[in-house]
């Protein structure tokens, strides 16, 4: 069979391709390497420029503010390794939301976890970030949460379901 002359992949309403999930994978990495490597002025790359960043020390709005909250914490204990794992959901052909298990390691060789929940739309120059919430795990903050063990609050798939629900415009019952 001659592959060249198979129709493009077709999707159904609401679905994402393999192509779109791929992109938006690779934007995930892309913003870890901007992360990792300090590099603020490139967020237009991953981030729509009014992107709005949920955080346990407060809310951001656009490129600016994801760089004053990065620069308001404690980046020298992160050397470059955000590594992350992802599942995506797709809202409709334009807009899809990504829950990412976030691992960042220590200089004093400590592992700490977290969640991104990120709302992706898909723009002129391609699928861009227009909400993060970070969702902190076993760092010391949530460590008393319970008593050395994991209880996020609230729960990161609570969160990724209330991402996908306003998405697509409707609330939790």
């Amino acid at each position: 069979m001659d592959h060249a002359a198979q129709a493009p992949e077709e999707t159904a309403p609401g679905t994402l391709s393999a192509q779109d999930r791929i992109e938006i994978t690779e934007i995930l990495s892309f913003s870890s390497h901007l992360l990792d490597n300090r590099q603020w002025d490139m967020f237009g790359e991953v981030f729509v420029p009014e992107v709005e960043l949920v955080t346990p020390r407060g809310e951001f709005t656009g490129t600016a503010g994801v760089r004053r909250y990065l620069e308001m914490i404690d980046l020298s204990r992160f050397p470059a390794t955000h590594t992350l794992n992802t599942i995506i959901e797709a809202v409709d052909e334009d807009t899809a939301v990504a829950w990412s298990r976030m691992l960042l390691l220590t200089w004093d060789r400590k592992a700490v976890g977290g969640d991104f929940i990120d709302t992706f739309r898909r723009t002129g120059p391609g699928w861009r970030i227009t909400r993060r919430t970070v969702a902190p795990r076993n760092d010391q903050d949530s460590v008393a949460l319970a008593e050395g063990g994991y209880a996020p609050d609230p729960y990161s798939y609570a969160l990724f379901d209330d991402a996908v629900l306003a998405a697509t415009g409707r609330a939790r019952r």
